[in-house]
């Protein structure tokens, strides 16, 4: 068979499963350790097994060649609206890998069956009980996996900066009801490049605890916060609560979903410290929690897209507070001349 056919053969393996697994998303998990490992696996063990023997030059072919099935997969469903960008570009490298393993796998039965001079495996002409079996195992693997596989765990990111400003001029930016100005930098950092929606404008209610704090997106993301805990010019806490359900489907993939069976975040604390040289150091810190197979691998993502996020936060109050003591100057200047 030749290389070009095996690969969108098992291109329409995955796309085939994939489709399947979301029809029957309540008994079986996109985001469990059948879809993420072994389905890859087996997407890259069918695209080497399919290829004769002589295109089968080397491990490092039979490695990296199911990344362009895998890369297929990725352009097809972003496509289609099966999969979202940002998702995509999470799990492809790990995606890509575990595809990989299945080619070396293929590979090496294939070499074998080669040394037998087996130069035609039964896979030239599958039967429909090769095939059943291809659709079937992971399938009854996935229902039998369910949600077991999923294991919560809490994280906190934490970010600061020290600004030329007083405490006092610090907070006040940080409880201020604002909108995110054109200048300020809202857009260009890599979570935003990635997909997830820009800040748009903030607005609270009451500076006090059980005030009300929304913080609004673009594509009509926003989060409902309620401050838990307030000091003036030191501490600010705030419970976040996300309902999925109120977040439009194209805002975020379906598997990344802040308030989802995956993703949540619980809480943010603004904390204020005055420095001895008359700065402040602010910081600032998200908790939140992940629910994966591959915690280790979804924590790398959540933690470096956490602290850009966080970062951005911190850019546009720095913005603020240097553009309120511009102002504030201004305003002492003129009120000097009118003097």
């Amino acid at each position: 068979m030749k290389p070009g056919l095996a690969v969108l053969l098992a291109s329409v393996y995955g796309l085939t499963i994939r489709i399947l697994f979301g029809f029957l998303s309540e008994i079986m998990q996109i985001m469990g350790i059948v879809f993420l490992a072994l389905i890859p696996a087996i997407v890259g063990f069918v695209t080497i097994y399919l290829m004769p023997v002589k295109q089968l030059t080397s491990k490092t072919f039979a490695f990296f060649m199911p990344w362009v099935t895998s890369l297929i997969l990725l352009v097809v469903t972003i496509s289609l609206n099966i999969e979202g960008a940002i998702c995509w570009i999470m799990i492809f490298p790990f995606f890509a890998v575990m595809a990989g393993f299945g080619g070396l796998i293929a590979f090496e039965i294939k070499k074998k069956q080669a040394q037998k001079n087996a130069e035609k495996s039964d896979w030239e002409k599958p039967t429909s009980l090769q095939v059943s079996l291809l659709f079937m195992v992971p399938v009854l693997l996935g229902f039998i996996e369910g949600e077991r596989s999923l294991v919560p765990k809490e994280m906190t990111i934490r970010r600061e900066v020290s600004l030329d400003a007083t405490s006092k001029e610090v907070w006040k930016q940080i409880i201020a009801s604002h909108e995110t100005l054109p200048s300020e930098p809202y857009g260009g950092s890599m979570s935003n490049l990635m997909g997830f929606p820009r800040h748009s404008k903030t607005t609270l209610d009451t500076a006090a605890v059980k005030g009300k704090r929304m913080v609004y997106y673009e594509k009509g993301l926003y989060f409902e916060e309620t401050i838990s805990q307030y000091e003036p010019a030191r501490k600010l806490v705030l419970a976040i609560k996300t309902d999925p359900h109120k977040i439009p489907p194209t805002v975020m993939d379906e598997h990344i979903l802040i308030g989802g069976k995956h993703l949540d975040i619980l809480e943010d604390v603004y904390e204020l410290e005055t420095l001895s040289d008359g700065r402040t150091r602010l910081l600032l810190s998200s908790r939140f929690y992940i629910n994966t197979p591959f915690n280790w691998y979804a924590g790398i993502w959540a933690e470096y897209l956490m602290k850009d996020i966080l970062q951005n936060e911190l850019d546009r109050i720095e913005q603020r507070t240097l553009r309120s003591q511009v102002r504030a100057l201004s305003h002492n200047d003129l009120h000097t001349r009118d003097n």
